[in-house]
């Protein structure tokens, strides 16, 4: 994969989130995952499970999840299952999708098992594009993992601001200006990547 400009800027930014948030980052790493298509059915119905670890440790199962092909029903039914408490996840568009076959990977003689890679670049406006992509011998799983580590990425990025702008706050009032200035760096980076609604001081 060609390193972007945005690919450095994400590196960056995932710095900053594994320094605020520590080991309660976010993290998915995929269980299993299910498509069920039907020539006489126009939807593709996608059931998948991933575990969560950070805050604290959970399956995730996600059934039953419809969409216009298994690429749809995976982002789908990850964006309702967290957008209610991740409302930046409004913002998050898939740009476009890649598939590329690894021949270097084969060992048969046909060459059939050839790992697959598959890329999503999503698009947050006004913000500019990203890619996430993952390489295996199977399509679906390299889809599933690219697609969680997406939204593992800007679930982060939110989890990450929020907690940088509590920290902003107490710097201000023990008049702390240089922590504060610390924190505005950060908080202006994240922005680079996304629109967030600040929370206001309970």
């Amino acid at each position: 994969m060609i390193k972007t400009p945005q690919h450095f800027k994400r590196e960056e930014i995932k710095s900053t989130i594994t320094k605020i948030l520590g080991q309660t980052k976010t993290n998915f790493e995929p269980l299993s995952i299910s498509v069920s298509e039907s020539l006489n059915d126009d939807f593709t119905t996608t059931d998948f499970s991933f575990e969560e670890t950070g805050r604290h440790t959970k399956v995730v199962s996600v059934l039953g999840s419809k969409g216009k092909g298994f690429v749809d029903g995976l982002f789908e039914g990850l964006h309702h299952h967290f957008v209610e408490d991740f409302p930046s996840l409004l913002n998050v568009r898939l740009l476009d999708i890649n598939v590329n076959p690894v021949m270097s990977k084969s060992r048969r003689r046909m060459a059939t098992d050839a790992q697959a890679s598959v890329a999503f670049v999503v698009e947050i406006p006004s913000h500019g594009p990203a890619e996430f992509q993952h390489s295996s011998r199977s399509i679906i799983h390299s889809g599933f993992r690219a697609a969680l580590d997406a939204f593992q990425f800007y679930i982060n990025c939110e989890r990450t601001f929020h907690k940088i702008q509590i920290g902003l706050n107490d710097a201000s009032e023990r008049n702390r200006s240089d922590i504060v200035q610390q924190c505005k760096y950060d908080l202006s980076k994240l922005t680079e990547v996304n629109s967030f609604v600040r929370k206001e001081k309970s």
